[in-house]
């Protein structure tokens, strides 16, 4: 059956739930000092029994400051009251040296007894964490904290409008944010290599911020998520990955706000910046100038710090894309409800994608040209029928360049549907940041082109082939790539005006 037969049907707007999860492990090495562990998860039930969803783990204690680790989760559950039984597994990369994780394939099995209580869970288990290629296979214990919500989830092409009555009280400003960052020492050498003082490391990234509605004292309380990755030749690797609150006060009159953040995460790059065990907090404050009123220009200056010798000075600049998300239910009282409000709600396509990406040759510090593959995680949103803009992480799981990771962010163009045909082909460019792993990367920023040939299978799913080029900025890392990907399409309600 083609992708026509199959009757579109009205857009549906029933909430889905969605589980936000906290992980805190003790991961046993080859050395004395074992690394504590966290993670993040976001997944969301596949029928009566099974869930699936992303995991990213970071180091947070010991003395691997630098490890990160993301893939793919999925698992059955079984209730029994407020009471369930759960088996799961994590499949993808991870590393922050390769010498204790080889190629960087990370395998997480795990078991948990978890007890619900109001809108969260707790849960104790048992995981393993073993890297096949490398020299971890660590049993222990964990543990576990959910939060259930629920999302508002749509038709995979989306596009089609909605009455704004019936949600718009629910629907949250929010802010998508490309920046730059400068971290300058503040106690000399931050290096683990011992080569001496440091020169100003520059960070890339990406953040996402959401209005949690209501006020105090006068200002907007938000959270955010950021992610970055170094694009310094001197902290080849470097990697961050923080969440937090912040404040907002709008100028009266102005297209001016004051704001303040705080976040906390995990961070480092192995031996060039030494974060200690790994866990990093920010302090932060600056202004916004909104330039229109979708696009925000933001500055902010602070501290970054660790547990180790990493402590910087922070400059941080951000251009970012304004919108709404809009929650199920019922609005709640004390809700902040602006003037710039959506005047239209409309089901906005996305799609979020896994796979594995070859790289023919990637030049290495011994001066081989192995090749290497990478767990990636993609994820798409629309813009019409044919562009899209897209993010893209990616880190190796064999080649013996564990620890290699990329961070990118780009743009792509696929064409239409055909009645007729599964088919979809097109192309898409990106520019980011890469390194660790031994991976020559010279400054850290990479760019790729490539081309795309897409097989529907489904509304929902289709698989993905893509074939192209990557070079990083010196040339030193050029090579051809090649990849499949398993693709998933949704949409979410979202506002605009």
């Amino acid at each position: 059956m083609l992708l026509a037969d199959v009757p579109p049907g009205p857009p549906a707007d029933t909430p889905v739930p969605v589980e936000v999860r906290v992980t805190s492990e003790r991961v046993r090495l080859d050395q004395p000092q074992p690394m504590g562990m966290v993670g993040l998860h976001l997944q969301r039930p596949i029928g009566e029994h099974a869930f699936g969803g992303i995991s990213v783990f970071g180091a947070s204690t010991g003395d691997r400051g630098g490890f990160f680790g993301w893939g793919i989760t999925g698992g059955a559950r079984w209730h029994s009251g407020p009471w369930h039984a759960e088996a799961g597994y994590f499949a993808g990369g991870g590393g922050g040296s390769p010498g204790w994780v080889g190629g960087g394939l990370m395998l997480r099995p795990h078991v948990a007894l978890g007890y619900h209580w109001g809108g969260a869970t707790l849960a104790l288990g048992m995981a393993q964490v073993k890297f096949p290629n490398g020299a971890v296979r660590s049993t222990h214990t964990f543990a576990s904290l959910d939060i259930g919500s629920l999302g508002l989830f749509g038709p995979a092409d989306g596009r089609a409008a909605v009455d704004s009555g019936r949600w718009a009280p629910q629907a949250m400003p929010n802010e998508t944010s490309m920046g730059i960052a400068r971290y300058t020492p503040r106690r000399g050498s931050f290096r683990r290599d011992g080569l001496g003082d440091g020169p100003p490391l520059l960070v890339g990234g990406a953040a996402f911020r959401r209005d949690l509605g209501g006020d105090v004292a006068g200002l907007q309380p938000y959270w955010l998520l950021s992610a970055g990755g170094g694009v310094s030749a001197a902290y080849a690797g470097y990697a961050e990955l923080l969440g937090g609150l912040g404040l907002r006060k709008d100028l009266p009159g102005l297209p001016l706000s004051l704001r303040a953040e705080a976040a906390l995460g995990s961070g480092g790059a192995g031996a060039a910046a030494d974060t200690g065990g790994g866990a990093l907090r920010k302090l932060l404050a600056g202004g916004s100038w909104q330039v229109t009123p979708s696009l925000t220009l933001t500055a902010l200056a602070g501290q970054t710090a660790s547990r180790g010798p990493f402590l910087a000075r922070e400059q941080r600049l951000e251009l970012a894309w304004r919108g709404w998300d809009v929650l199920p239910g019922e609005r709640r009282s004390g809700a902040h409800v602006t003037d710039s409000a959506p005047e239209t709600l409309q089901w906005v396509p996305w799609t979020l994608s896994s796979g594995v990406v070859v790289h023919r040759r990637a030049a290495r510090d011994d001066g081989s040209q192995p090749a290497l593959s990478l767990t990636t995680l993609r994820l798409e949103r629309e813009q019409g029928p044919h562009w899209r803009l897209t993010a893209l992480a990616g880190i190796a799981t064999t080649g013996r360049a564990g620890g290699y990771a990329t961070g990118q962010l780009g743009v792509g163009w696929l064409t239409a549907q055909q009645p007729d045909s599964p088919w979809r082909v097109g192309a898409a460019a990106s520019l980011g940041a890469a390194g660790g792993g031994g991976v020559r990367v010279g400054n850290g920023w990479i760019a790729d082109a490539q081309l795309l040939a897409r097989y529907t299978l489904s509304p929902h799913w289709a698989l993905q082939g893509e074939a192209g080029w990557l070079r990083n900025g010196s040339g030193v890392l050029t090579t051809p790539q090649f990849g499949v990907s398993a693709v998933f399409a949704f949409s979410r309600l979202q506002g605009g005006r």
